[in-house]
């Protein structure tokens, strides 16, 4: 069951008709704070509830082979420990000229972060979960089971993941790799596109694959797709040729000075390759890229 701070407030913020949802997961750390800062960048046009969530479940690992009353009084400790770390959060956020008109609803939950993501996915109506990318390590690779991992496969409701080094200076390139297997991709690109945040960014679709080969009819179907879904939109195609994907990747994403990368949640193949376990080290997109996972459940 989740702890909900200041419940007036929320009762309060939630009748407002047509305010963006933003779910942001905290655990208080540098690059969680760097999450927050981009998403008030990002949607600085918009008002937004943003729901910053910290889930807890330390005592279990702490208190094993503890009796009943001793596990209910660290439960009420790190209820108390993470309502004043939120509070002195927002707090923190105030100070921010970029705070814009936006309501903060501070929630603590005991769960495990799946479930406890899902819960307020189905309470709060969320439309995008924020997470800081505090699972990235400097090499390049993200570890089995990151935070960002379970959330973005687990959860039905699309994922913003914003590096440590990410900085929101305006969104006008976006990179879709894509290898045109999914006619639901240009829906979901039209309906991002056309928020505020975004409207104004040029699409490039990219099509990395390993070995050169002929589009079959499909893949060509669901291209013509795209570019008629964006007629009236800058957007462009392009293909890269890689045993590592990921390479290709970096290398478009230097050269077109993109500012996000976006792809569909469902196409795991991609999303294990260029995000979850790449094979190459060292990649600058890592640290510095956001990467935006879209689920079809949001629209």
């Amino acid at each position: 069951m989740s702890f909900i701070i200041n419940t007036a407030l929320f009762k309060f913020v939630s009748i407002i008709k047509g305010m963006k949802n933003i779910l942001i997961l905290t655990d208080f750390s540098d690059k969680s704070w760097n999450s927050i800062v981009y998403a008030l960048g990002l949607f600085q046009n918009e008002q937004c509830n943003f729901h910053l969530l910290n889930v807890e479940n330390r005592f279990e690992n702490e208190l094993v082979g503890a009796g009943y009353n001793q596990v209910e009084l660290v439960q009420v400790d790190n209820k108390r420990d993470s309502k004043r770390k939120l509070e002195k959060l927002i707090q923190q956020i105030n100070t921010l000229k970029i705070k814009g008109n936006h309501n903060f609803i501070p929630i603590v939950e005991e769960n495990n972060i799946v479930e406890a993501t899902r819960n307020q996915i189905k309470e709060k109506k969320i439309d995008l979960i924020v997470i800081g990318a505090n699972d990235i390590p400097s090499k390049g690779q993200i570890f089995r089971n990151s935070v960002s991992e379970e959330v973005i496969t687990k959860v039905k409701c699309s994922v913003l993941v914003v590096p440590e080094k990410a900085v929101f200076k305006g969104i006008n390139e976006i990179a879709f790799p894509t290898d045109y297997t999914n006619f639901y991709e240009a829906k979901l690109l039209h309906y991002l596109t056309c928020k505020s945040s975004y409207n104004n960014a040029s699409i490039r679709f990219l099509y990395l694959c390993k070995n050169k080969e002929k589009l079959n009819d499909e893949q060509v179907w669901n291209k013509e797709t795209l570019h008629d879904y964006f007629t009236d939109k800058q957007h462009s195609f392009h293909s890269e040729v890689n045993k590592n994907l990921e390479e290709s990747l970096e290398q478009f994403i230097d050269n077109k000075q993109i500012d996000l990368i976006v792809l569909a949640a469902k196409n795991l193949n991609l999303l294990e390759q260029i995000l979850f376990r790449p094979k190459s080290e060292a990649l600058k997109y890592y640290s510095k890229t956001p990467f935006l996972a879209l689920h079809q459940s949001n629209f």
